[in-house]
């Protein structure tokens, strides 16, 4: 089971004009006005005030253990080796590059993790200097694993099974492990309001998921796909099959399965597990039917909800969806 919500964090910025062209030419020959806006906006917001505000929202939650930083395709900081507490290295690594960096830039990533308890969160903020006009220019990515649900290195099969199970076919436990997360999105984003006071900050999703059991996508989700997973991109486990099985088996051996969002192995959702039949199969059409990418205007997983006429959306655990935004940029290994 994998916990996952995005943030969507809108900046003040100016439109963006296109070229005119042959027909705008004409009709300005002609006294008239040509609509020249481009449909997308340019953020009134540089590098430093970014980073900055991260590192500021992350003292206020009291996370202190940076993964990477990259903008424009240049790493400027990335801590493969799990250092705890070296936010401080990480705005340090941007300091000595921001005369290259601290001004203009096209897109930017910075990542973290948290522990709180039994909880391992990654969260990757993004963001694009150029989005579309309504989307966000900022988003955070947050997933979450809970470990006792987590396969541990050289744990067989057997083992993780029997220390699983406990956790697994408690809905209480998993109810705990749900309000625990939830409560840390809406701790970081009331942390990124108070960082950022000229923005709007706003929870988009946060939701519980479980994967339907399956070989794994052919190329992971890139960066700027709405289906992207940081806690997958940085911790990759071999071991994530037999979770997905289990955890399968677990929910829906339940009377009543809890209402968690149903994956498929590249975080696409195709429904909820208290849908008549999701066991054999999607009960929601395909979530990316407007594109892949998140500034293209696409919906969330709850929003596919609430507009599907076969999906019953009473008793969501999470109504705050607000839909659409933009982030990107290249993919890079390791982690933290």
């Amino acid at each position: 089971m994998k916990l996952y919500a995005a943030i969507a964090i809108h900046v003040r910025g100016e439109e963006v004009m296109r070229d005119p062209r042959f027909l705008d030419k004409l009709r300005r020959a002609f006294g008239g006005k040509p609509d020249l806006r481009s449909g997308r906006m340019r953020a009134s917001i540089e590098a430093t005030a970014i980073v900055e505000s991260v590192r500021d929202a992350m003292r206020r939650i009291d996370a202190n253990n940076a993964v990477s930083l990259v903008i424009d395709g240049t790493v400027l900081f990335h801590d493969p080796h799990a250092k705890p507490d070296d936010l401080g290295d990480l705005f340090l690594a941007f300091h000595d590059n921001a005369a290259v960096f601290g001004a203009g830039f096209d897109e930017l990533r910075l990542a973290f993790e948290h522990r709180e308890g039994d909880l391992h969160v990654v969260a990757e903020v993004q963001a694009r200097s150029e989005h579309v006009r309504d989307e966000a220019a900022v988003r955070v990515v947050v997933s979450g694993r809970i470990d006792a649900l987590t396969p541990r290195p050289g744990e067989d099969a057997e083992a993780f099974r029997r220390r699983a199970e406990p956790i697994a076919a408690d809905r209480r436990a998993l109810e705990m492990y749900r309000l625990q997360f939830t409560t840390f999105v809406e701790r970081l984003r009331d942390a990124l309001a108070g960082a950022m006071p000229a923005a709007r900050v706003e929870i988009e999703v946060a939701e519980p998921r479980i994967v339907r059991p399956g070989p794994g996508p052919r190329q992971p989700p890139a960066p700027d796909s709405r289906q992207y997973d940081p806690y997958d991109a940085y911790y990759p486990s071999p071991l994530g099959m037999v979770a997905n099985m289990f955890m399968w088996s677990a929910l829906f051996s339940m009377a009543m399965p809890p209402h968690v969002a149903v994956v498929d192995s590249a975080n696409r959702v195709e429904g909820f597990a208290d849908d008549p039949g999701i066991v054999d199969g999607p009960t929601i059409a395909d979530d990316t039917a407007g594109g892949e990418s998140w500034w293209e205007g696409d919906q969330t997983s709850s929003e596919v909800a609430e507009t599907s006429p076969e999906v019953d959306t009473g008793g969501s655990w999470w109504d705050n969806d607000f839909g659409g935004g933009d982030f990107g940029g290249g993919d890079f290994g390791g982690g933290d």
